[in-house]
């Protein structure tokens, strides 16, 4: 059960960080940095999968 809450918390923050800068990045309408975050973000996601 505790790992199930961390499984969901590390997620909630996840989400908020990438989220975040990633509406910045749109809205600053940086191209390249809105890359770097999906990319980032679809790397964190595919390394926290694999780590079980």
């Amino acid at each position: 059960m505790n790992m199930e809450k961390y499984k969901f918390t590390s997620l909630a923050i996840f989400i908020i960080f990438f989220g975040t800068a990633l509406f910045n990045a749109f809205q600053k309408q940086n191209w390249v940095e809105v890359a770097l975050f999906l990319a980032l973000g679809i790397l964190s996601l595919w390394a926290d999968s694999k780590r079980k």
